[in-house]
């Protein structure tokens, strides 16, 4: 257990805080919610060269519940997947994400899955489990519920768990408010993926740079949205693979020496692929 101490110094306030050491390592990273191609034997090649090409060297790998129904199945391809992955040099993180898991009573969903999950060499555990799913305004007791549902998931996880969440949360908390991102490392996530959803990127490197320097022991990414359905001011859809790519190269000399370890697109079915 870590000391009062230490969880107290993470909740200093902004100003006395410091930066972490820039990570060793930065990535592109693609929310892959729909994995049929990539299990697929006869488009796995296509799609693995298609995420290079767009700039991946990471990927979120989301499971349906058909693939989950055949799970003999899925495991195999998953096998075969993840040993191609390595050899190309691109990470696999197992995505899931179901807003009913954050209530107590819901948990024992996340464990089964697991379980069954279990012995696959996933790089980590990504969880996207937004409180606002359940509905707004988000009480406080949920921001406890979402706390103890990843409490358990880092204690039943053979890998190492990471979250996604909107910015709001890593504020500074208002009086009397669940403080998340201070309770994260006791809860055994270490790795936060922001949703700072805006076109404007000076913006968004604004807003990751002032929590990276709040709270500094907790490792983040952003991510950003491709999606045609949002708002145009909230999405870079429409832009060309190569504007993209060109915005990360920016990104990442802005935000690396930060300590923020890369971006994130969410989603893969939206990002252009030419």
């Amino acid at each position: 257990m870590r000391s009062i101490r230490f969880v107290l110094a993470l909740c200093l306030p902004f100003a006395l805080t410091t930066l972490q050491a820039a990570p060793s390592t930065w990535s592109q990273a693609s929310y892959v919610w729909d994995s049929e191609a990539l299990l697929d034997p006869d488009h796995r090649a296509n799609e693995l060269a298609a995420l290079h090409k767009a700039g991946m060297n990471k990927i979120y790998l989301g499971l349906k519940a058909a693939q989950i129904h055949d799970l003999a199945t899925t495991r195999q391809r998953l096998e075969q997947l993840l040993r191609q992955a390595a050899v190309e040099g691109m990470q696999v993180s197992l995505l899931l994400g179901d807003p009913e898991w954050i209530a107590p009573e819901g948990r024992h969903q996340l464990t089964e899955l697991l379980d069954k999950l279990k012995g696959l060499a996933f790089t980590s555990l990504h969880l996207d489990l937004e409180v606002e799913q359940l509905g707004v305004p988000v009480p406080d007791q949920r921001l406890k519920d979402l706390l103890g549902t990843l409490r358990m998931a880092a204690a039943q996880s053979p890998w190492p768990v990471e979250i996604s969440s909107h910015h709001r949360w890593f504020a500074e908390p208002r009086p009397g408010q669940t403080c998340v991102p201070c309770a994260l490392p006791d809860a055994g996530v270490r790795q936060v993926s922001l949703m700072i959803y805006t076109r404007n990127p000076k913006n968004s490197a604004r807003m990751a740079e002032q929590i990276a320097r709040r709270w500094p022991a907790l490792q983040f990414r952003l991510a950003q949205s491709t999606e045609p359905q949002l708002d145009a001011t909230e999405s870079w859809a429409g832009a060309s693979t190569e504007q993209l790519q060109r915005q990360t190269s920016t990104w990442r000399e802005q935000l690396q020496p930060l300590g923020i370890a890369g971006i994130d697109w969410q989603a893969w079915r939206d990002f252009p692929k030419r």
